[in-house]
């Protein structure tokens, strides 16, 4: 018998299968339900801001409806439909925050503390039409500064979701200071 070389009755080295992809350990788990989290609340307050909005869609909507349907000659009837639409879009923006009985400077005045970083306001000649304009047979407007005002203050007014109470918030840093 000739002698084998001993090394030749070795087996090769037998490797463990490879590492699947499935199950996933528990840092993928976490990483996918935090991501899943992150997704979920991102598309849920993008919504809710949506939805918080849709009314100025359709109050501009409606502002350039209102353009279209009284032309020149019948610029009360414009005047009277304006401060419909703006006291309607207040209503939805500020719900019960929102003081209905409110007239004349005040309405006025209310409508440019909503918009107070706006160049474009309501004290103007343009917007205070809205107080008589309604009332007189023949008003002279600006039809186009009006249109202006409005549509400014529909896009760009803070809503009772977006107001910071900020007098309160003064009112209790003077009282804290007080009590220093």
């Amino acid at each position: 018998m000739p002698a084998q070389d001993p090394l030749a009755q070795l087996q090769d080295i037998h490797l463990p299968p490879t590492i699947g992809m499935w199950p996933l350990a528990w840092g993928w788990w976490l990483l996918l339900i935090a991501t899943l989290l992150i997704i979920g609340t991102t598309v849920f307050f993008i919504r809710r801001k949506i939805s918080r909005n849709a009314y100025r869609k359709l109050a501009l909507k409606e502002l350039h409806t209102i353009q279209k349907r009284f032309n020149a000659e019948r610029p009360a009837d414009y005047l009277q439909a304006i401060s419909i639409l703006l006291r309607r879009t207040a209503l939805s923006g500020f719900g019960s925050q929102f003081n209905t009985s409110l007239k004349g400077d005040e309405w006025l005045q209310w409508l440019d503390e909503q918009n107070g970083k706006s160049t474009l306001r309501f004290d103007s000649d343009a917007g205070r039409a809205l107080l008589i304009g309604p009332y007189q047979k023949h008003p002279a407007i600006d039809h186009v500064e009006l249109h202006k005002i409005v549509e400014s203050w529909i896009q760009q007014h803070r809503n009772q979701w977006q107001r910071k109470n900020t007098k309160q918030k003064t009112e209790q840093y003077e009282e804290a200071e007080q009590h220093v």
